[in-house]
């Protein structure tokens, strides 16, 4: 009897410290379901850029700062394939959650280096030359998810086997072992209940990463 994989899409923003704990918990969903995960990029930048109400001042730096990752990851797919863009994406997001380097700059350098890829990667992320990819793959987790969504989302199959998009799940420490596994099964659940919309509840801790 044949096993179908699953695959499905992850939009992220490495720069988010909870999208890297769900990116963290499907890469442990990956190792105990048939399950192909497709990595791809948002952008804090354009989430908020039509924002009614500009972020705080203090904020407004670092938000603006999130295209780099999202270049980086579009150049290192363009230069080197899709293996390539999650490698930079994992260093990307491992270095400024988990290391906690705030340098995003320094970042971008350091995490190009150790993926092996060509410096233009590292000069890409402060050009233009990928906006239009980065806006792209964004818009893409948009029309899937809808507006009133941040990241990360998922898309996968819905009750019809189209596909759908959910916004999350947010969830700190990342859930191991068969936690992982029974949370994957339980969004499996809800994304395929047709006319499921929401489930949420107050974050009352910071997040953890690892």
């Amino acid at each position: 009897m044949s096993v179908v994989t699953t695959t499905i899409d992850f939009w992220i923003d490495p720069m988010s410290p909870w999208a890297w704990t769900t990116a963290r918990w499907l890469e442990e969903v990956q190792t105990m379901r048939d399950i192909k995960v497709s990595w791809r990029v948002m952008c804090l930048a354009i989430l908020h850029e039509n924002d009614e109400t500009p972020p705080p001042e203090q904020f407004q730096a670092w938000l603006k700062s999130t295209w780099l990752g999202a270049r980086a990851v579009e150049a290192a797919r363009a230069d080197a394939g899709d293996e390539a863009a999650r490698e930079l994406l994992f260093a990307i997001g491992r270095m400024s959650n988990v290391e906690r380097n705030r340098d995003l700059p320094a970042v971008i350098a350091a995490a190009v280096s150790e993926c092996g890829l060509p410096a233009g990667v590292n000069e890409a992320s402060t050009t233009t030359e990928f906006d239009a990819a980065v806006r792209a793959s964004h818009e893409a987790a948009m029309a899937l998810g809808g507006k009133d969504v941040g990241t990360p989302i998922l898309g996968m199959p819905g009750p019809d086997g189209a596909a759908v998009g959910l916004f999350g799940p947010v969830v700190s420490p990342t859930p191991r072992g068969d936690a992982a596994g029974r949370l994957w099964d339980g969004i499996v659940l809800l994304a395929q209940t047709p006319g499921f919309y929401e489930l949420k509840k107050e974050r009352t801790a910071k997040v953890w990463c690892d």
